[in-house]
């Protein structure tokens, strides 16, 4: 019986043996376990006939499903085989939160092709414990999903991609994993605490004056515009306030800091040994530290400010309540408490971010008011001095006209005094008269013009003056605005540096 019993389980696990490597040398690594249909398994049963005899294989059904099963879980699909007869039907079993095929064939595929990332992990490495994965690598991994309903859902990609990641890493909670100018980035934990002994531990027991040198020799003078341009974008993936809560928040941030920190001084440090490097992250993170977190703050703001539910939620945690946490202990939640120990709660930070965003619409209204008073007075003065320059050279006019006809007038009464004039007298007195039956009109045309041209003048005069005035008085509203802007901005940079704060609470 036992012989019996020996040989039924040789034959079991060489059939078992058989399928599998009859479906790794027929199937692609990426062949879908639902597509596995009748027409394979008939090709499958011909060929263990062939080598077990048909009784053999029929009674070994069990083993054969159970194989087909081991197989596609071996690249990771899950799926559940049902053989009745002959007949044979594999579905997969759709990963947790998956709900379509097309999504679950993406996942498989993206599953395969970051373990083959894995198997060559060292290729990647920028430091021994940080990765870089180049943007065709991260097009690729987008592109699974190029023919499903996420394909243009970077978000979604992007935390399907990273969770993804850490299973197949088998990544510690510690680790990071981020995306950051179309790469990828793992971070792997490292605790420094272990690696040297010293009284100073803060930066691995070097020196912050040896570090500091380090840092000014190899690092450039924008340094932090350069650490600070990259932070949003960080800070917006893997400390999404919409995706992480406080705690998580404050379980992970030291470590996304220290990630970013290590990306954007990479390309400044390859000439530096491991342990300079590992000090100079601790380094660098705290010089650049109270920024990072002011800058988590606002961004937190600024997606409460768009009526972000899950934002809403992470700033209303800050409110000094305990509560019990996923341990069983009691966490006592801080309250967000700025220089002067003042206690801010939502609804008065909602208020001051309020008047600010109010603030800042009506100061580029009034901005744009003083531009167009400066417009209109602009075009004022450029109408006085056109104005200036008419009367001017209608003044000239008129004094040239009078003298010409104080001349013709004074001829022509030398000509009357003539007791008796001769014909020549006569012919010129009578031109005398005409012309200055003609000045005396011309005078009239202009002296009628530049008293208009005075009307016009002075209106000019009132105009300027008028405009000038509504730019003083556009101007001095702007520095009002500008004074109690000063007061909301001084309290809306002290609610910044309150959050930060709060993020980081014991």
């Amino acid at each position: 019986m036992s012989s019996m019993v020996q040989s039924h389980s040789s034959s079991s696990d060489k059939i078992n043996r058989f399928v599998r490597t009859y479906l790794s040398n027929t199937l692609d690594d990426e062949f879908y376990a639902s597509e596995f249909v009748q027409e394979d398994f008939d090709a499958l049963l011909d060929e263990l006939f062939g080598v077990f005899g048909e009784e053999k294989t029929l009674s070994r059904m069990t083993t054969i499903s159970r194989a087909i099963a081991d197989h596609f879980k071996s690249y990771f699909q899950e799926c559940e085989v049902a053989v009745n007869g002959r007949q044979i039907k594999v579905s997969n079993i759709f990963q947790e939160g998956i709900e379509t095929a097309e999504i679950d064939k993406a996942s498989f595929g993206l599953a395969l092709f970051i373990n083959k990332l894995l198997e060559d992990k060292q290729t990647y490495a920028l430091q021994e414990f940080l990765l870089s994965f180049p943007e065709e690598i991260v097009q690729k991994l987008y592109e699974r999903y190029a023919h499903t309903s996420m394909k243009d859902d970077y978000k979604t990609l992007r935390n399907s991609i990273r969770l993804c990641v850490e299973d197949t890493f088998e990544l510690d909670p510690k680790d990071i994993v981020l995306f950051l100018r179309k790469k990828l980035y793992i971070r792997y934990f490292v605790d420094q605490k272990n690696l040297k002994q010293s009284e100073n531990r803060r930066f691995m027991g070097v020196s912050p004056e040896y570090l500091e040198e380090v840092y000014k020799e190899n690092f450039p003078s924008d340094f932090e515009t350069i650490l600070l341009d990259m932070a949003p974008e960080v800070i917006s993936d893997a400390l999404d306030f919409g995706r992480v809560d406080n705690l998580r928040f404050k379980a992970t941030y030291i470590e996304v800091f220290r990630t970013l920190v290590d990306v954007a001084m990479a390309e400044f440090t390859s000439s530096l040994d491991k342990d300079t490097v590992l000090a100079l992250n601790g380094y660098v993170l705290r010089l650049h530290f109270d920024k990072l977190l002011y800058l988590c703050a606002q961004m937190l703001i600024d997606m409460v400010m768009k009526r972000d539910r899950k934002a809403d939620e992470f700033l209303r945690f800050y409110n000094g309540e305990t509560m019990v946490g996923s341990n069983g202990k009691k966490i006592k939640k801080p309250f967000v408490v700025d220089v002067q120990q003042n206690i801010w709660n939502y609804s008065s930070i909602y208020s001051v971010m309020t008047q600010c965003a109010q603030y800042d619409t009506q100061h580029k209204k009034q901005i744009k008011a003083i531009k167009e008073a400066h417009g209109y007075h602009e075009n004022s003065k450029q109408l006085l001095e056109v104005s200036k320059n008419n009367e001017a050279k209608c003044s000239q006019e008129l004094r040239l006209v009078k003298h010409e006809l104080q001349l013709c007038t004074t001829e022509k009464k030398q000509l009357l005094s003539i007791a008796k004039p001769s014909k020549e007298e006569l012919l010129v007195l009578k031109q005398k008269r005409e012309k200055e039956k003609h000045l005396l009109g011309k005078h009239d045309k202009l002296y009628a013009k530049k008293t208009e041209l005075n009307v016009k003048l002075e209106n000019a005069k009132v105009t300027e003056k008028n405009r000038r005035k509504q730019v003083e008085t556009a101007q001095k509203a702007l520095a009002l605005l500008e004074k109690k802007g000063e007061e909301l901005h001084v309290q809306q940079d002290n609610i910044f540096i309150a959050i930060g704060k709060a993020l980081t609470f014991r």
